[in-house]
């Protein structure tokens, strides 16, 4: 029976009905905890009276909960009122593709755009091991602001009855031998009941846009029996044949996607995003030029971007300060001090390229005398100019879940030469050829490859530590062999032209040194400085420096440095020079999007090169115009274990990088924040609590630490101004203290004070006291002590002793009141404090480098140490780093991140 206007449905008020569908109705409703307008599906179908089939649903409703992306249907809450289930989500406006294709096919720039986004909201769930299995047209909404989501994630399997095109034939379970879908969706695999995966996700996809694109159903037939036998030994009618506007490339791409042999077909939504975002970029007449997609992705966690002078997390963690939106701009060169100095001056920036130029009138009129006159070699002409062109091609070299860490063509320009931490595995190199998918390990463990000579000698990186970035320089041929070691303390190199000489970015004296050749200082600066390269000439060198609040491109000739172009303030991840010489790419983003590949030339203005979905990064160009470059997907995943609850850990994690900054006391609410692309430009200050099914966000910037009555937040606004946040009713405040200070805080029970780290005026890095009253501040420890990790301290149950690092990077105990340090007996180089115990005689203590993570509580009068829990995760390809790690004292609840990159490797052919 329909619920009333008015009604109560648990928290939430009925406004009106929506419509009905096959599990059941579907309501606006109003929450009247938080006052906001959701969509509600009462699913009558599934009773109390039948537990079965309630369990998978609530089983299917937090995997659906799960999902946080921006093209996919978000689940607030799942209930049970009266018997009859439901499903809380948000309210979208709009109507559904099957709607939408009533009306006729989309246009081929519209279909990209939607089929573009279907895949990346494919991805993510993918990401999590979550396959739809009854893709269709129904289960795609249209939004009235262009957005694509998908519907009924985890959650379609469950309807009892037809819906769409022919009956949806499914059983309670997905074991082979089941049979679920849609008719005229339903993979060859579905059809014979075997199991799906992913890939029957994508044999889907290719018959909605294959929809999309004509109008007619891939494998519509008269019955169902029909239906199922073409979709087994049929292929659909040649779209180009009907509709000769759509691109070839993109006709191409459904029939990969409807391929009988799952083995045949594209293997991953990842990929079909990377491919929908390139023919959007090929500027060839007959592609999609033009196209604005969405986007999703950041560097790779595999670039350490920290230093001194900012935050000491990597790029990847940064406040929004950080931040400012400009687009990348070339630089005139100007005047430059000396190694070490002040930063370098600035000049007026410019655009970074400009819209192409419209014909005069003349000029078109001439133009159409010309083409009706010679029609027939204006079409000879630009045939050849097309086929001069030619399209874009991406070839795919490597198919292993995991990380490309580096890569570089050797100087024949086929051989490739990469690093990549697969399956969960420590780095180590492998070498394949670009016509073949093999490739062969070269033998050295844990380490990364940095350069090819022209003599096939490679310089590699042995044991890099994944906070600093730093490792042991070594030499070793392609052939394989025991590495020659050759300097410490390194971050990357790169070899001369002729092979003779290696330059090198090293870490010394607290600073980091350009030296060309080796143990010849050409720059030396506190900034960190990466992606060094040497130029065609075997002369000039170019890197990549932060320089106020962006990333400059930096050339060394025979002098100081000089800025060719700024911006990408959001992390710049990869530098290549042109074979000529002209040009520097460079892979960078000036937003929280994914980065883009630019070329910067040396006598003009950059511009953009192409843009894709996905994390981008240039490794290298070859002698023949080949691009190598990877392309992933990036997470910061958050987990928490609440007090008491018996279902175990869960995911809290709510956009795409949800860094963990603190949990309260009685462990049941978490500070976070989103820092990339779904914070915005300010980024996003959240708590999530325990009962909730969403989080709260309460401001932007970056959120430091939880007071321990909950009602203040501690947080580096934008612009790096501290505030002081109400998690309820009342202002936030500024604290007016001069200084630069590192995100996250620990505050001590007076609920007055907080511990913070960074610069005062022109002393080291240290620990401070902030009273938050009086706005005063008094270090703690001494200068220049070891901090390259979010909040290497912790405060004593007391309020008496504060636990943090020396400049040895170990641990010692300083009183708040001041005096001399003590080390923790007990603690090995590396690690960080966590937490007191609640009585105040141990501190949890971890490595944050190393996974999985070992947590180990130490005495701290005794400094016996045992292991208390180890964070390992089930799936741990791409995971690079488990931390920060949080938890309460009375180590009943903990949260903690995970941070994934997860990423292929490409040659890419074409790009000009």
């Amino acid at each position: 029976m329909p619920l009333e206007p008015q009604s109560m449905l648990g928290p939430y008020q009925i406004v009106s009905i929506i419509g009905e569908g096959g599990m059941g109705q579907v309501y606006r409703a109003r929450d009247s905890r938080l006052g906001r307008e959701v969509a509600i599906k009462v699913l009558t179908g599934i009773t109390i009276n039948d537990p079965d089939r309630l369990r998978r649903f609530e089983q299917e409703a937090r995997a659906a909960g799960m999902l946080n992306h921006p093209n996919l249907l978000t689940i607030f809450d799942v209930g049970n009122s009266e018997g009859t289930a439901y499903i809380v989500s948000e309210l979208l406006e709009g109507m559904t593709l099957r709607d939408r294709l009533e009306k006729g096919p989309l246009p081929p720039r519209r279909a990209v755009d939607a089929a573009s986004q279907i895949a990346q909201g494919l991805a993510a769930a993918h990401e999590k091991g979550i396959v739809h299995r009854d893709l269709k047209p129904e289960n795609i909404f249209l939004t009235r602001d262009g957005r694509a989501k998908i519907l009924d994630f985890g959650i379609a399997k469950l309807n009892p009855k037809t819906a769409g095109e022919g009956p949806t034939l499914q059983m309670a379970t997905t074991e082979p031998g089941m049979v679920m879908g849609t008719v005229g969706y339903m993979s060859p695999e579905q059809v014979r009941g075997e199991a799906v995966d992913a890939r029957s996700d994508i044999f889907a996809f290719g018959a909605i846009v294959y929809e999309m694109l004509t109008g007619v159903r891939a494998f519509k037939r008269n019955s169902s029996i029909e239906t199922l036998s073409a979709i087994l030994r049929e292929e659909p009618p040649d779209i180009l044949e009907t509709h000769p506007n759509v691109p070839a490339s993109l006709e191409r791409l459904v029939r990969r996607c409807l391929e009988k042999d799952r083995e045949l077909r594209i293997q991953s939504a990842r990929d079909l995003a990377f491919n929908l975002e390139t023919l959007a970029n090929v500027s060839s007449p007959s592609t999609l030029s033009g196209v604005a997609l969405p986007t999703g992705g950041a560097p790779s966690l595999s670039d350490p971007m920290h230093a001194r002078t900012g935050s000491h997390l990597s790029t990847a963690s940064q406040p929004a300060a950080l931040h400012t939106g400009q687009s990348p701009t070339r630089r005139q060169p100007v005047a430059v001090p000396t190694p070490g100095s002040a930063p370098r001056a600035r000049t007026a920036v410019h655009p970074a390229y400009k819209p192409p130029r419209r014909l005069s009138p003349i000029l078109l009129a001439l133009f159409y005398v010309v083409s009706v006159a010679g029609a027939g070699f204006a079409g000879y002409w630009l045939s050849l100019r097309m086929n001069a062109r030619g399209e874009l091609a991406f070839h795919r070299i490597t198919f292993r879940r995991g990380e490309v860490r580096g890569a570089r063509f050797s100087p024949d320009g086929d051989t490739i030469v990469y690093s990549a931490a697969w399956e969960g595995s420590p780095s180590e190199i492998f070498v394949t050829n670009r016509k073949s998918p093999e490739a062969r390990p070269l033998g050295v463990p844990d380490c990364e490859v940095t350069a090819v000579a022209r003599s096939t000698e490679l310089a590699i990186i042995l044991h890099r530590d994944r906070l600093s970035g730093l490792g042991t320089l070594a030499r070793v041929p392609l052939a394989g062999g025991t590495p020659r070691e050759v300097a410490e303390q390194v971050l990357q190199a790169d070899w001369s032209p002729d092979g003779a000489e290696l330059a090198v970015i090293r870490f010394a004296g607290g600073k980091f040194r350009v030296e060309y050749p080796i143990g010849s200082v050409r720059y030396e600066t506190p900034h960190f400085i990466h992606d060094l390269r040497v130029a065609p000439d075997g002369v000039r060198l170019a890197f990549i420096e932060p320089q106020s609040g962006g990333n400059d491109v930096a050339v060394i000739d025979h002098a100081a440095p000089v800025s060719v172009a700024h911006g990408w303030t959001h992390g710049a991840t990869g530098l290549a020079w042109r074979p000529d010489g002209k040009e520097i790419w460079v892979t960078g983003t000036d937003t929280g999007a994914p980065p883009a590949l630019y070329a910067v030339p040396l006598d003009g203005e950059p511009r953009l090169v192409t843009r894709l979905t996905g994390s981008l990064r240039l490794y290298d160009i070859s002698a023949a115009g080949r691009v190598l470059v990877s392309n992933g997907m990036w997470r910061a995943a958050l987990h928490d274990q609440a007090p008491g609850d018996p279902n175990g850990e869960r995911d809290a994690s709510w956009l795409d990088w949800s860094v963990l900054a603190d949990l309260s006391r009685d462990g049941r609410t978490i500070l976070f924040n989103e820092t990339r692309e779904g914070g915005g430009v300010n980024n996003g200050v959240y708590l999530r609590r325990v009962d909730p099914p969403a989080p709260v966000r309460i401001g932007d910037g970056f959120g430091d630490a939880l007071s321990p009555d909950g009602k203040y937040v501690l947080s580096h606004a934008p612009g790096g101004k501290l505030m002081l946040l109400p998690t309820g009713s009342g202002e936030a405040r500024e604290l007016k203290v001069k200084g630069a200070f590192d995100p996250g805080a620990a505050w001590l029970p007076d609920q007055r004070r907080v511990v913070i780290a960074g610069v005062v005026a022109s002393k080291g890095y240290q620990l401070h006291l902030l009273d938050t009253l009086d706005e005063t501040l008094t270090p703690i420890s001494p200068e220049n002590i070891w901090g390259e990790a979010f909040r290497p301290f912790a405060v004593s149950p007391d309020g008496r002793i504060v636990a943090g690092m020396t400049a040895e990077q170990t641990i010692a105990l300083y009183p708040i009141d001041g005096g001399a340090g003590t080390p923790l007996p007990g603690a090995q180089k590396g690690e960080i404090p966590i937490q007191w115990t609640a009585a105040g005689n141990a501190l949890y203590v971890a490595n944050p480098t190393t996974v999985p993570a070992r947590v180990f509580r130490i005495d701290t009068t005794s400094g016996a140490r045992e292991l208390w829990r180890e964070f390992k995760p089930s799936d741990p390809a791409g995971v690079s780093r488990i931390a920060p790690i949080c938890m309460t004292p009375d180590a009943s609840a903990y949260a903690y991140n995970a941070l994934r990159t997860m990423s292929d490797l490409y040659v890419v052919e074409g790009l000009r």
